[in-house]
C-alpha cells in the first residue's frame, strides 16, 4: 500500500465497484455505519467516522458523481422504513434493458 491516503470519495467509488460485481445493487444508510467503515479500515488503511462517508456519498449523489464509475443512475426507493436505501444501476444492467 502506497504513503498517499484515497479519499472518501474514492474508497466509496471502489466499494461501490465491488457490490456491483457482486450484483449487489441497493445501498442502505447502515451500510455506512458498518460495512463502508470496515471497508475502507481493512483495504485502505483509513478511519474515518460513518458521517464522513454520508456527507460525501450525499455529494456523489446531488453531483451525480458515480457516472465516472459507470453507474446511470441511483434512485432512493421508498421502503416504508426510516432507513434509507438506494437502487444503483450500472451502465451494464441498463444497456442490457434498453436492448430487450
Amino acid at each position: 500500500m502506497s504513503n498517499n491516503k484515497p479519499t472518501i470519495k474514492n474508497i466509496i467509488f471502489s466499494w461501490l465497484k465491488r457490490r456491483i460485481q457482486a450484483r449487489n445493487y441497493t445501498v442502505s444508510s447502515h451500510h455506512f455505519e458498518t460495512e463502508l467503515v470496515e471497508y475502507g479500515k481493512m483495504y485502505w488503511g483509513v478511519t474515518r467516522l460513518p458521517s464522513a462517508y454520508s456527507r460525501a456519498w450525499r455529494d456523489i449523489r446531488l453531483k451525480e458523481e458515480y457516472k465516472k464509475i459507470d453507474i446511470v443512475g441511483i434512485k432512493e426507493e421508498n421502503n416504508n422504513s426510516p432507513e434509507s436505501t438506494w437502487r444503483i444501476e450500472p451502465w451494464s444492467t441498463s444497456k442490457l434493458q434498453s436492448a430487450a
